[in-house]
């Protein structure tokens, strides 16, 4: 599976865009320089669930790389069992596959 998303990590700040809280997701692509690109923008945010979301949204690479690491961990206990379906189907999906 090759990744089709900017790589991670990711991270998650608040800021405040046109008089209302914003949340934005960032991708360090150079740690030297300190360059970062937007991955993710949650705009007017309001509640408690938005650090919540934010967060989710952050950790999405790590999320995917630890499923795909354990699956292949796993392969054999879990060859033919449903949690692997069902891994191996969220892992199509945050792949866009």
């Amino acid at each position: 599976m090759n990744a089709q998303y900017t790589p991670g990590p990711w991270k998650a700040a608040h800021a405040i865009q046109d008089d209302a809280a914003a949340r934005y997701i960032w991708s360090m692509t150079d740690k030297a320089t300190g360059h970062r690109e937007l991955v993710a923008t949650i705009p007017y945010a309001e509640g408690d669930h938005i650090n919540a979301d934010a967060r989710l949204i952050a950790a999405a690479p790590d999320l995917l790389a630890a499923l795909q690491d354990l699956l292949a961990a796993t392969e054999e206990i879990y060859d033919s069992r449903h949690e692997r379906e069902a891994a191996l189907d969220a892992i199509a999906k945050a792949l866009g596959n």
